[in-house]
């Protein structure tokens, strides 16, 4: 298979924000790159059947625009170029390591031999040549935080929007019970299985196709949803019903200036705001189902 690397250079000032643009044209992972001359490039891997080049002149101009936001971009440029299944393979192997996530999760990539720092560190191995992100990502490293604090043993979740499946697997590690984890991406829910298998879950964690909670009827303890803003806005009104009383949502992918509209959806659905958290431009929300003697 042939891929495409795509490439924003820029620099830290604008790495949140390129990093969010990436996002919004397909990609669900990034790996951060300085060249000699102080450039970051942020760079992201799409394969050939994704058309990720017609993409570039609206890429390239919403770069350009980060100027109208405050935020300088430096070189601002965007560039590309092709890989094959090696190149791609070499790449990733190169910049990607096992990474300490929170207090106890550490994300390890799957070709890598990492050894246990101590007897209570969690690693959970992923494999991001199915090209659905490294867990590394800060929208990412939200979810997995608020996953280790909250989470009680055997609680049930769906977790929508999986991808690469790393937060089923983490909640699984952490002591959760019953698991169903959905994307609408067929690549998506192959990359959820395999590394859901990879780390011994095949028989315990469901991956399946779906559209957030369509069809869905079943109450569960904890949702995760790990997904931009225009996804995560009409998942919040279905999630009162697969809630139980007191049960609770863990939201992530919000860039800061989507965060009110976010916290606005909450509250009219009955949801109590817990905890927001931070890291860069991105939030991530702790919220639960109001219960009846709230």
């Amino acid at each position: 298979m042939e891929w495409t690397e795509l490439s924003v250079l820029t620099n830290e000032e604008s790495q949140d924000a390129v990093i969010n643009i990436l996002m919004d044209f397909g990609s669900l992972g990034v790996e951060l790159d300085t060249l000699d001359d102080g450039t970051l490039s942020i760079n992201s891997y799409f394969p050939e059947n994704f058309d990720i080049n017609s993409k570039i002149p609206d890429i390239q101009k919403r770069v350009d625009e980060l100027k109208d936001f405050g935020l300088n971009p430096g070189k601002g440029k965007v560039v590309t170029k092709g890989l094959n299944d090696e190149k791609w393979s070499t790449e990733w192997e190169k910049y990607y390591h096992a990474t300490r996530i929170t207090k106890f999760l550490t994300i390890s990539p799957v070709w890598e031999d990492y050894k246990k720092v101590n007897e209570n560190e969690i690693v959970l191995k992923l494999d991001p040549k199915k090209a659905f992100g490294t867990g590394v990502h800060p929208t990412t490293v939200l979810c997995l935080q608020a996953i280790e604090d909250v989470i009680r043993e055997g609680e049930s979740i769906l977790d929508i929007g999986t991808g690469s499946g790393i937060l089923s697997i983490a909640a699984k590690r952490l002591g959760a019970g019953e698991i169903e984890a959905y994307d609408y991406d067929d690549d998506a829910v192959e990359s959820a299985k395999h590394n859901v298998a990879l780390n011994g879950f095949a028989d315990e964690i469901k991956v399946g196709k779906n559209s957030l909670l369509d069809g869905i009827d079943k109450k569960v303890d904890m949702i995760f949803a790990n997904m931009l803003p225009e996804a995560v806005l009409p998942l919040i009104p279905q999630s009162v019903n697969n809630l139980v009383d007191g049960g609770k949502i863990i939201i992530s992918g919000i860039i800061k200036d989507k965060l009110n509209i976010t916290n606005e959806t909450l509250e009219k659905n009955d949801f109590v705001i817990d905890q927001v958290r931070t890291l860069g431009d991105w939030c991530g929300i702790i919220a639960h189902r109001r219960k009846e003697d709230e």
